[in-house]
């Protein structure tokens, strides 16, 4: 992956380019590592993708390079974002909504990447991003998505890594996934909430789904930090739980 040839010019609004450049494009490969390890559990190779949250294309160069003939839509909340990852890697731009049911993309894709957005939601929204996902995905597409994991809480409570939270919030955020494998925050300095999710209740998430099928589970797979989730859409669903409850 390190011998991939990629675009290394940066939008000057692109927050993540603080971290420096090294560290930028190595979690952008590492991204690419994920989704090739999901992509090789079934043999697919992407005609088209969605990034979602797409940023200022950190993983988005690296998809153009890795799938220079992919159809690649790029979505996120941030216009700008979305407009540089168009406008410099070629991709179809779409522009996101706080609600996700709002959204529209009049196309299915093999492969999904949603890089860090699911460590921003609260648990009443996943339902929500998963439905959109999946509805998205053509038969036997892949989505692949990061989550906060047991690296983070090991960090926090080591005094390692905060979040930029503040005493109380992390109290508040280590409770809930201790006691409920899941919890939330919404930092009073930031824009966007904070959430740790146990592997029990993201595989629990899941299997709420009769349509998605589990493929793999890395722990800190993305760069060292988050998990990584990848799931593939049945073309025969599950049998849905809430039948047999009938």
């Amino acid at each position: 992956m390190s011998e991939l040839q990629y675009a290394t010019v940066i939008s000057p609004n692109d927050q993540m380019w603080q971290s420096g450049a090294q560290w930028y494009f190595d979690v952008g490969l590492s991204a690419m590592t994920c989704i090739k390890r999901a992509l090789a559990l079934h043999n697919l190779t992407p005609r088209a993708i969605l990034d979602m949250p797409c940023g200022h294309g950190r993983v988005c160069r690296m998809l153009r390079a890795a799938y220079p003939d992919a159809h690649i839509t790029a979505c996120d909340l941030d216009p700008d974002g979305v407009d540089f990852c168009a406008q410099t890697f070629g991709a179809t731009p779409v522009y996101s909504r706080e609600d996700i049911r709002t959204v529209t993309i009049d196309r299915q894709f093999d492969v999904i990447w949603c890089g860090s957005l699911f460590t921003h939601l609260d648990r009443e929204l996943w339902a929500d991003f998963l439905t959109f996902f999946a509805d998205h995905l053509g038969p036997d597409g892949v989505l692949v998505f990061t989550t906060h994991g047991r690296q983070p809480v090991k960090w926090i409570v080591d005094k390692f890594f905060d979040y930029g939270l503040s005493r109380q919030e992390q109290r508040t955020l280590l409770g809930g996934y201790a006691t409920e494998g899941f919890g939330f925050v919404m930092p009073g300095n930031q824009a966007f909430g904070i959430s740790l999710s146990s592997i029990a209740f993201v595989c629990g998430e899941i299997e709420r789904r009769p349509d998605l099928t589990l493929l793999g589970y890395q722990e800190a797979a993305w760069a060292g930090h988050q998990d990584v989730v990848s799931c593939m859409r049945l073309r025969d669903p599950y049998v849905d739980p809430a039948q047999l409850a009938r």
